[in-house]
């Protein structure tokens, strides 16, 4: 955990996915050929500003990470986010990146996001056609602090088939803003053959979904990007071991994807006895959190290239 919460061996190249008609941003190893990638989506009303330290860190890890910049009003659609994050990684596997050398192996690609985002995230991964955009075989998803959005986000997580990681608070499993342990208990349940958890969901101590969200002031001057530090370095490094194993194939970080494991004093979520859940109504009126279960944890090529970066990190 803590290795991979540092940043990785990888210079980091930045680029602007509004060159291929796609608002957004890239992040993608400064070298590297058929590299894995993710296509990350924000929070509601979020910038992907926001997510920049958490992009930039995985890219330095090998990942390359697509963000588009889309449905960040009050009315945004998660379908909508969702067609557009599978846009985004169909950009990235076709056109060369970088300065034409980086390129993005299609069979290594996946999805995660924040919030909203998160819940996007699931929908790209499941099932059937969104907005002209044919669903891709992803190999694995990452729903951080996942938010509750439309009726279909429970159903379509049914048919991920995809391995996931939901990361949430203790205190926000089921409430008015947060889902993360429905959506949990949903998530590929119609499509796993696999005995074993479809989605592993962790709770890392004194984490929020605010914490996530970075916020530039003047102590960005001195190497701090605003976000909370319990929070952001858990979410640092679930993402990038999960990641490396689910995309990469990488055998070493195997225990990211196991439920029986508690990383670190991050424990795995027990799907069949979960906390006791608190009611919605008395946590937004700012009850005390139920006192807490023991979780179950033992120890084509050709293409113009399109995607320039315009800095080096």
């Amino acid at each position: 955990m803590s290795a991979l919460a540092r940043r990785g061996p990888h210079r980091v190249l930045r680029g602007d996915l509004g060159i291929v008609g796609t608002p957004g941003v890239v992040f993608t190893p400064a070298e590297g050929e058929r590299l894995p990638a993710v296509a990350f989506g924000h929070g509601w009303m979020t910038s992907v500003e926001r997510y920049r330290d958490l992009c930039h860190h995985l890219a330095s890890w090998g990942i390359v990470v697509a963000v588009p910049a889309g449905q960040r009003g009050l009315l945004a659609s998660d379908d909508t986010m969702a067609a557009q994050l599978r846009s985004a990684l169909s950009i990235v596997t076709r056109v060369p990146l970088g300065f034409g050398d980086i390129t993005v192996d299609p069979r290594k690609i996946g999805f995660a996001g924040h919030g909203f985002g998160a819940a996007a995230a699931v929908l790209a991964a499941s099932e059937g056609v969104l907005h002209g955009q044919p669903q891709p075989q992803a190999r694995g998803v990452v729903a951080l602090f996942p938010a509750p959005t439309t009726g279909a986000l429970l159903p379509a997580a049914r048919r991920v088939s995809a391995p996931g990681l939901i990361v949430s608070a203790i205190g926000e499993l089921d409430t008015l803003d947060g889902n993360a342990l429905p959506l949990a208990q949903a998530y590929g349940t119609e499509s796993a053959a696999d005995p074993r958890p479809a989605a592993v969901l962790r709770t890392p101590p004194g984490a929020t979904s605010r914490g996530l969200i970075e916020h530039r002031s003047i102590k960005s001057l001195l190497g701090s990007n605003g976000a909370d530090k319990k929070t952001h370095t858990a979410a640092r490094a679930l993402t990038t071991g999960f990641l490396l194993h689910t995309l990469d194939d990488d055998s070493r970080y195997e225990v990211f994807a196991d439920a029986d494991t508690e990383l670190g004093k991050v424990p795995a979520v027990d799907l069949d006895d979960p906390p006791e859940a608190q009611d919605k109504i008395a946590k937004l009126l700012g009850a005390k959190d139920r006192k807490r279960r023991r979780a179950a944890s033992p120890v084509p090529s050709g293409l113009p290239n399109a995607v320039v970066p315009d800095t080096i990190e």
